[in-house]
């Protein structure tokens, strides 16, 4: 019993000392912090005070030397006035200066005369406003700066026409000093928040001797000069200026009304823990400061130091006396512990020598003089070695070889690397023949493991991994690579168009060999038939991610021509970023040649029969659909049969040869020429009526008149024209050009001919 009351005792005793220890000092602490607080709070009400009142006394100082500058001129003119503005940097020295200005004293009969002036000034539109409120003075403000659009709004605004303005005036010329008037609304400004100001005056007079009575210093006033400030600028300004912990609220005259209340840096306050109230008497007119403040002492958390102190010191307490009662039962816990952490280890050692067992990889673990002194199964595997044979002949000692067949010195083998070197060494290749001659390639990493004092290798630990089946596909791969290189046309770009890679069997077809396209584009290949349109369709398409396939016309390293079936796609890297583009290509030359031949005539190299009936359907149609004109010219050479029959059918052909190519040289490119049959050629004319048709046959027979042809000299042609009329069709265009044809011909050949065209005629 005795034993237990002084276990329990003891730890009672000291935790209630520290309860109250923890209270004492907690409560010292609350009261330091609230006495702190009131002076803090005190010193910076004084602080915004003083703030205040510099604030004021540096626009003071900006009036008077105003009124000074006024008084050194008899006329300051506008630009002076400015130009003043600028030397005293007003929108940036001033915060919360809404204007400068000057309103000279204007009585009822010189107002249109003081308009007037304005006017000539530059400003038409200029009034003095408002009308209604004119008395026997005004006090239009003229003089205004900055003149931004923004201020520009009061120009001609008589300050007399308001109450509290038209007092701050009387009570400054009475004054005869800087005066402050009582909380005004600035005419400029739009939003509430930014109307309440107040301006300060100072009058300027006719004399530089101060008037004694009220009614003389008015008679004498030659005008005000004032500055209008915005409060909720100039306040908010300090407080941004200054580091402040109080909140402030400023109120027009001694007493705080709502109405009056020029500014209040924080609304939401409205339950502080700390207030204050003071009058200032400033130029002339009090104001009523309000000080308010929840929180003065800048300590962030540390507000809570007493209850924080107070809950540290009775936990501190607690523990150390749940100490003291723990503290017999410390050594039996600590032996449970050594042999619970005990156990746990021999767990893990066992877990871990498992895991050592099962690994794929190959690991052997080599003492510091290379002494093989552990292995798991894999390694016995990869050797085809039981682990008492592995440890009499370790791997060091068998014989290995490099990539390239050279034998393996010790000091290159790994282990030996890092005992000498006491650095890792990755990445060694390593081959050895198993019996029946296979070869064993093993990549291998060796890693130190040192003693406590970081420089005497304790042990080196060897992975090895099996990398034969992967050299075998590695060579499987690079044959297969080998093989595409070699027989498909492939080339790939960056996304500029340059070519990085090109195949062999691209060089072949293009005739260029890869160091002459490497860092050039594909422009190096472009055929003169290929309009530059063509290409920039197909990177438009490309630089939308899709992929593009089309036939190209390609010309060779020689000049010859070439055709490609070509499929491009974007290539991308492993983070899905656009790199290039890949190309592969399909020889269809020997296609686009037995198309070229199935269209054209062979003699002449011109459009055959089946091309132009192709081709006559389809300018036909588009006729009819969009009713545009079309017309066709069918010409034949005069007396050909004598050709043959003097010279030969070889020369028959080589006059019609030779008219073709006079023929394709003069004709428009969307033109359609070809040989109709025999001696006949039909010429199909889309977008061209019958005049313009006429006159193109003419400029050919005129042309083919001119020529000299091989053999025989000089030769003509004929011409019969039609266009086309709605209802027409082939046959009926092709009757009436063949009968104007017939008519050339009756009329002495060498002529060209138009159609004679009636509804009702029937072919």
């Amino acid at each position: 019993m005795k034993r237990l009351l002084h276990k329990i005792l003891w730890p009672l005793l000291i935790f209630m000392i520290g309860v109250f220890v923890s209270a004492f000092v907690a409560w010292k602490s609350e009261e330091w912090i609230e006495q702190t607080e009131k002076t803090r709070f005190t010193n910076a009400s004084n602080q915004v005070i003083l703030l205040i009142e510099k604030a004021l006394d540096s626009n003071v100082q900006l009036l008077q030397s105003a009124v000074a500058f006024m008084n050194a001129s008899s006329n300051v003119t506008r630009l002076e006035w400015k130009h003043f503005a600028d030397q005293h940097h007003v929108e940036q020295n001033f915060p919360g200066l809404h204007a400068l200005g000057y309103a000279p004293l204007v009585r009822a009969h010189d107002r249109p005369e003081h308009e007037r002036e304005l006017w000539n000034e530059g400003f038409p539109y200029y009034t003095i406003f408002p009308q209604e409120e004119a008395g026997e003075i005004a006090f239009p403000i003229t003089y205004l700066e900055p003149f931004t659009e923004h201020n520009q709004k009061g120009l001609g605004y008589d300050l007399m026409s308001e109450k509290v303005r038209k007092e701050a005036i009387f009570h400054a010329i009475s004054r005869a000093e800087t005066t402050l008037s009582s909380k005004i609304d600035l005419v400029q400004e739009k939003n509430d928040d930014q109307k309440p100001g107040f301006i300060i005056l100072h009058p300027v007079y006719t004399h530089t001797a101060l008037p004694l009575s009220d009614a003389q210093r008015l008679a004498q006033t030659k005008g005000i000069v004032f500055v209008a400030v915005k409060a909720q600028t100039l306040f908010q300004t300090l407080l941004e200026a200054n580091y402040i912990m109080v909140d402030f609220e400023i109120y027009d005259g001694d007493t705080p009304v709502l109405q009056k209340r020029l500014y209040d840096s924080k609304p939401a306050l409205t339950m502080p823990k700390f207030e204050r109230y003071i009058v200032l008497e400033l130029y002339g007119k009090k104001w009523t400061l309000y000080f308010k403040s929840d929180q003065v002492l800048d300590i962030g958390l540390g507000r809570y130091l007493p209850a924080v102190q107070m809950s540290l010191g009775v936990l501190l307490f607690a523990l150390l006396s749940a100490w003291i009662y723990t503290l017999q039962h410390t050594r039996e816990k600590a032996y449970r512990i050594a042999e619970e952490k005990t156990h746990r280890l021999l767990e893990s050692e066992a877990e871990i020598r498992s895991i050592f067992q099962a690994m794929s990889e190959g690991v052997m673990v080599f003492d510091a003089q290379g002494n093989l002194i552990e292995c798991n199964l894999a390694s016995q595997e990869m050797f085809n070695l039981s682990l008492s044979d592995m440890l009499k002949s370790p791997p060091t000692n068998l014989n290995v070889c490099h990539e390239d067949g050279r034998a393996f010195l010790k000091e290159e083998r790994p282990v030996y690397r890092v005992l000498a070197t006491k650095q890792a060494c990755y990445n060694v290749m390593m081959g050895h023949r198993r019996e029946g001659g296979e070869i064993l390639w093993l990549l291998m990493n060796a890693q130190p493991i040192f003693k406590a004092d970081f420089e005497t290798i304790e042990k080196v630990v060897l992975t090895c991994s099996d990398m034969s089946e992967y050299r075998k596909s590695r060579r499987e791969i690079e044959r297969y690579l080998n093989i595409i290189d070699t027989y498909v046309m492939i080339s790939s770009t960056d996304t500029q168009g340059v070519i990085t890679e090109a195949s062999d069997a691209f060089c072949k077809i293009s005739g260029y060999e890869k160091e002459e396209l490497i860092t050039k584009t594909h422009h190096l290949l472009r055929h003169p038939d290929v309009p530059l349109s063509f290409y920039e369709a197909m990177w438009k398409t490309l630089q939308t991610g899709t992929s593009w396939h089309g036939e190209i016309k390609n010309q060779r390293k020689d000049g010859s021509t070439y055709w490609v079936d070509t499929i491009i796609t974007p290539r991308y890297d492993d983070a899905d970023r656009l790199i290039g583009y890949m190309a592969i290509r399909n020889d269809i030359t020997d296609k686009k040649r037995i198309e070229e031949l199935s269209v054209t005539d062979q003699l002449t190299g011109l459009y055959n029969r089946l091309k132009l009936d192709e081709l006559f359907a389809l300018y036909l149609s588009l006729a009819k659909r969009h009713r545009s004109a079309f017309s066709i010219a069918l010409l034949d050479i005069d007396k050909f049969k004598s050709i043959n029959d003097t010279y030969g059918h070889q020369v028959g052909d080589i006059v019609l040869q030779e008219l073709s190519s006079v023929l394709k040289s003069r004709i428009r490119k969307e033109d359609a020429l070809g040989r109709w049959g025999g001696e006949e050629f039909l010429i199909l004319l889309p977008q061209c009526d019958l005049a313009a048709a006429y006159a193109l046959a003419e400029k050919l027979r005129a042309l083919v008149e001119s020529h000299a042809f091989s053999r025989i000299g000089s030769k003509t042609v004929s011409f019969g024209v039609a266009t086309f009329h709605i209802g027409d069709d082939e046959k009926s265009m092709v009757a009436r050009a063949d009968e104007a044809l017939y008519r050339a011909k009756a009329h002495g050949r060498n002529r060209v001919e138009c159609e004679v065209y009636t509804q009702d005629i029937s072919f």
